[in-house]
């Protein structure tokens, strides 16, 4: 199987934002635009690896534990709830940047 081409990654956005509004298609369009900007060499800056901790919050710390986006979309959240939207990025992750899903998994695996 060959890689997409441009083309392809920009049909597949249009097809997307033209379509429903749902976590997985944004999870999907989010990969994607990551895809096209790497093909055109627009990359994003890189988080501070300083930023985060190995330490794993509870819920009542995510508030001031970290102020990342993530942290306070999930603060409060019913675990049973943002773990299977997040298993759906994963697997959105798998596909578009094997490298990253794989150094997750073994973190994780480590933990």
């Amino acid at each position: 199987m060959s890689a997409p081409n441009l083309k392809e990654i920009e049909w597949a956005i249009a097809e997307l934002e033209q379509g429903e509004s749902s976590f997985s298609v944004y999870a999907a369009l989010a990969n994607l635009y990551t895809v096209r900007n790497e093909m055109l060499g627009m990359s994003a800056p890189q988080p501070q690896t300083a930023a985060y901790s190995m330490a794993a919050p509870t819920s009542q710390e995510f508030g001031r534990y970290g102020d990342s986006d993530f942290l306070r979309a999930v603060e409060g959240k019913d675990p049973g709830k943002v773990w299977p939207i997040v298993d759906d990025f994963m697997d959105s992750l798998r596909v578009v940047n094997r490298k990253a899903y794989d150094h997750l998994v073994q973190r994780l695996g480590n933990v």
